[in-house]
């Protein structure tokens, strides 16, 4: 197997998408590589570009945002955008977030309340899904 296809599969597996994408663009005359674009579109299909307010015809894909949030009563609990991450149950901060990470998300803020802790990440890329969710009783 190429060397960069080895890279762009352990890419998929870390679902870092877009970096995995820019290395099979690179080696598309392969067609494995051209098979896996192809399911990438499947997976994790690219934001949709929109022109940003300069009227310069430029693109941009803007920004993702989410919350992570965590309750410390009766040991550590997480919640990433309202739903429940129970793998993470008690485990420190850096875990959760370097779990985030992974996935290109940035801390950007955090507000702390008695045992509610509220983190704000955000990652380049358009919107995919915006819907209310549960929220915990107060």
């Amino acid at each position: 197997m190429r060397p960069e296809l080895e890279i762009a599969r352990q890419l998929i597996e870390e679902k870092q998408f877009d970096r995995a994408r820019m290395i099979l663009q690179k080696a598309s005359d392969d067609p494995t590589a051209q098979k896996w674009l192809d399911k990438l579109e499947e997976m994790a299909p690219k934001p949709i570009q929109r022109l940003n307010g300069n009227g310069n015809g430029s693109h941009s894909a803007g920004w993702q945002y989410a919350a992570l949030e965590v309750k410390r009563s009766y040991g550590t609990q997480y919640r990433f955008n309202g739903s429940a991450m129970p793998d993470w149950k008690d485990q420190p901060i850096f875990y959760a977030l370097n779990e985030l990470g992974r996935e290109s998300w940035e801390l950007i803020g955090f507000d702390s309340k008695d045992e509610m802790t509220v983190y704000i990440l955000k990652r380049q890329g358009a919107v995919l899904e915006n819907r209310k969710v549960e929220v915990w009783d107060q």
